[in-house]
């Protein structure tokens, strides 16, 4: 039974490899790397009737073959994705009202400042008020709320962090922080996003005598490496501004 059962095995296993040739080189040949699906007809268009709905193929052809061009001097609306209950792990329920959670927001807020207004052509950076970012958020939503402000450019960012811990028996605790930052600038004109970017950065903080747990070196961790994250981002920003197309030049 043992050997009747191997040698199926066997023979599917043969089967499966048998069909996943690859070339020389080692890669997987797909579908539209093959002679017949290089044939075919090339579709310049949707024929998908809800996409018509939407955006209408005239408009995907202006909006692919236009370039954009930013302010020479921009002013930039500033919009933290909200991430509900995120604040709780270390301060709480109620975290919003806590007075180290909103100094930790600020500072946020003041890290991509400082980075931002180092270009020239950023002028001014003011935080979108929490009382005009609507609950269903949206893109043309978005868009009209920074109109209101008058700003050139809404930046969104979200920063989102995980901890891990080291219990040491002999030396002190170690805790490692990880954060991701993910940024969308939108351009407030043409309602186009020419610019995203994901970024993490970590990093490892030591229990100090002064913690009064491991959480308080936690947050510690945390909030230097949600601020390495906004800060690489915010350069990214800045170089890409710089490099893209101004109005008048």
């Amino acid at each position: 039974m043992k050997t009747a059962l191997l040698a199926a095995l066997t023979t599917l296993t043969v089967i499966f490899l048998s069909g996943c040739d690859t070339p020389s080189g080692g890669r997987v040949t797909t579908m539209m790397a093959s002679q017949d699906y290089v044939a075919r007809e090339a579709v310049t268009t949707s024929l998908f009737p809800s996409d018509q709905a939407v955006l209408n193929d005239e408009a995907v052809a202006k909006i692919l073959s236009s370039k954009l061009e930013l302010p020479a001097k921009a002013k930039l609306a500033l919009m933290k994705f909200s991430d509900e209950g995120f604040g709780a792990r270390y301060y709480g329920s109620f975290y919003w009202r806590d007075e180290q959670y909103l100094k930790l927001q600020q500072t946020q807020v003041d890290a991509l400042s400082s980075a931002l207004l180092g270009s020239d052509q950023i002028t001014e950076v003011t935080p979108l008020p929490s009382l005009m970012i609507p609950k269903q958020m949206s893109i043309p939503v978005l868009r009209e709320a920074a109109v209101r402000m008058q700003a050139d450019l809404l930046l969104v960012y979200r920063v989102g962090s995980d901890t891990y811990s080291q219990y040491r028996m002999f030396t002190k605790d170690q805790v490692k922080a990880y954060s991701t930052c993910e940024v969308v600038l939108l351009d407030v004109r043409t309602g186009l996003v020419p610019f995203t970017r994901v970024i993490s950065r970590e990093r490892l903080e030591v229990k100090q005598p002064g913690d009064l747990d491991l959480t308080e070196t936690m947050r510690r961790a945390e909030q230097a490496s949600a601020a390495d994250a906004l800060k690489a981002a915010a350069d990214d920003l800045v170089a890409f501004i710089k490099s893209v197309p101004k109005k008048g030049n």
